[in-house]
């Protein structure tokens, strides 16, 4: 329908568009099943449509940035063809007797082991998660994608790298019109903290080789397989260094969206979400926003990870049971209560959390609650604000309450308890002053512990990496990298709360530029061109062939002081080496 309007001249677009508004009143579908694809880019590309620098914010894009496929995917309403698919049918037993929670018993359970932050730097905290391990895969990685695409870029170091991470950072909080503003010789524009560090041609020559897996080994099935090696590893150190609660480990899973404006089967559209276009990841995070685990969704086409969760709990339901399943076995046994919105929620997902000893609450939609004796939404509008409607599913031992405020909510729990504890105040029209209104636990506890998620991309968005590339995966590693930040962050506060986010990027910024110094410009001394190998490579013992050079160069052997210039390289090291001296470069 919408291509047919989009084709059509302007003169009858209106009447066409009153046409199929009024088409979908009489049919009783929901408005936002309506939409308008934007037309489509003629060029096959899974690079980013816009500009690297400047291409457009998520409020003001122009129609190019617009011009590329995205999945649909509605509100959090019903309306979502994806994520509203109806689960298996279960049969139920009904009542209105209560069921108690099952995780008081479980309390005190022997907490799993704990990585100790009390005495930490925060350039220490961040290097749990950047640690050696990443820098290494990194430069391996980079290393085999040199010499795989035939590049004629020198091999990084790891100060390099190090320096390259810092400036990203560094980019969130200092805006500069693009990135190559870094290295103006505008007064205005000038940052001689990131000049003096690298140079901007050295700069661009690393960030176009850095690589994250073997282009070679790539799982065809997996969209993601470009940066499958660093989602495994950063998630395994998120889980290890996530400090458990004095009692219950409350977390929640949620969607989070990464801005993307280019090509790629995985790219989504959420209907009015402050990011529209992007990828999306479903995200397991603590209330405070601290991140254990994640998975990037690849669209109603990707390859299933889990077939049996999807037929037994729906496209959705599945990620969190996917995303549970990543966690420890201590950590999951020990008195864990997940919160899920809407999209997530049915009553076979929370019997089999049930089953494995793990709490769940979370808000439900009509269509998942077949043969429920809750009072009907239609029946909840007109009944007066703080009115409850209780039910029990006394097979599973699940509570469920359908609770009157501004709107109409239900929400379910294996754990909290639908009776009334507290009041809350809410202004009212009619009486021109606020009132009090009776709020039953289980909407208290859903409130309280919900919203981590948002938190994450709060703190994100709030210093979010600015430097962009051509690369689909790239705004994705971006967002990773801001994810550590943060979980860092959160972690340092535990011990530090009066450090805010800014002094501890900035702190880490600093401590990272300031040990980095750009070598000398102009011609290499001949005393600091043995050195122009770094050990970690010189010495390996891998991958070390001799290759012909177009010209001659001095060879880099001046422990032997030679002073040949022979016409033959090694390719790993990059350097010009004599074949006598080939074997006593590479000797420790």
């Amino acid at each position: 329908m919408s291509r047919n309007y989009v084709n059509m001249p302007k003169k009858r677009r209106f009447g066409k568009l009153i046409d199929l508004l009024d088409e979908v009143d009489e049919s009783g579908e929901s408005p936002a099943t309506v939409f308008l694809c934007p037309p489509n880019v003629r060029e096959d590309s899974d690079a980013d449509s816009g500009d690297e620098d400047g291409g457009g914010t998520i409020d003001n894009l122009n129609r190019n940035l617009l011009q590329a496929d995205a999945e649909l995917v509605g509100q959090e309403d019903g309306s979502d063809d994806e994520a509203a698919e109806s689960v298996a049918p279960t049969s139920h037993r009904w009542g209105k007797r209560e069921v108690a929670s099952f995780l008081k018993e479980r309390e005190e359970a022997c907490p799993y082991p704990q990585v100790n932050f009390s005495n930490k730097t925060p350039v220490e905290v961040l290097s749990f998660f950047l640690d050696d391990e990443f820098y290494a895969q990194l430069l391996q990685e980079t290393r085999r994608y040199i010499q795989w695409r035939g590049k004629n870029v020198q091999e990084p170091s790891i100060a390099e790298l190090k320096a390259v991470m810092a400036i990203l950072y560094f980019s969130g909080y200092h805006n500069v019109p693009n990135r190559r503003a870094f290295w103006s010789t505008d007064p205005d524009l000038h940052v001689e903290f990131v000049s003096r560090i690298i140079s901007r041609n050295r700069f661009d020559d690393i960030l176009s080789v850095l690589h994250f897996a073997d282009n070679q080994r790539l799982d065809p099935g997996d969209k993601m397989a470009k940066l499958r090696p660093l989602f495994n590893s950063m998630q395994d150190k998120f889980l290890r260094a996530f400090q458990r609660p004095p009692s219950s480990t409350e977390l929640d899973v949620d969607e989070s969206m990464i801005p993307y404006y280019g090509r790629h089967g995985c790219k989504q559209f959420l209907r009015g979400k402050p990011i529209r276009f992007g990828f999306k990841a479903w995200c397991l995070n603590s209330p405070d926003g601290y991140l254990l685990t994640f998975e990037v969704y690849q669209g109603a086409s990707g390859t299933a990870q889990r077939p049996d969760y999807e037929a037994a709990f729906g496209k959705c339901g599945s990620a969190v049971k996917i995303l549970i399943d990543r966690m420890p076995k201590e950590m999951r046994m020990d008195a864990l209560h997940i919160f899920t919105d809407n999209l997530f929620t049915s009553l076979p997902l929370m019997m089999a959390l049930k089953e494995e000893g793990i709490g769940h609450t979370g808000t439900i939609r009509q269509n998942r609650l077949r043969g429920c004796p809750l009072s009907s939404v239609a029946a909840m509008k007109k009944a007066p604000r703080g009115d409850t409607s209780v039910a029990v599913e006394t097979k599973q031992g699940i509570n469920l309450v359908r609770w009157k405020d501004n709107s109409v909510v239900t929400v379910a729990s294996t754990v909290s308890s639908s009776r009334t504890v507290a009041e809350v105040q809410r202004w009212s029209r009619r009486e021109k002053k606020r009132i009090k209104v009776a709020q039953p636990q289980m909407i208290q506890d859903y409130n309280c512990a919900m919203g981590g998620t948002d938190r994450m991309d709060q703190n994100i968005g709030a210093y979010r990496i600015a430097i962009r590339q051509k690369k689909f995966w790239w705004c994705i590693f971006c967002w990773l990298l801001g994810a550590a930040m943060q979980n860092a962050w959160l972690l340092y506060r535990q011990h530090h709360p009066g450090e805010n986010q800014i002094n501890f990027i900035r702190a880490i910024v600093r401590y990272h530029l300031a040990e980095t110094t750009k070598p000398p410009s102009g011609r290499p001394s001949s005393a600091s061109n043995q050195h122009r190998v770094p050990a970690s490579i010189r010495y390996d013992g891998i991958n070390h062939l001799v290759v012909p050079l177009a010209k001659q160069g001095t060879c880099a052997n001046k422990e032997g002081k030679c002073k040949s210039h022979p016409k033959t390289a090694c390719r790993k090291c990059q350097v010009p080496l004599c074949v006598a001296c080939f074997v006593p470069f590479h000797a420790t």
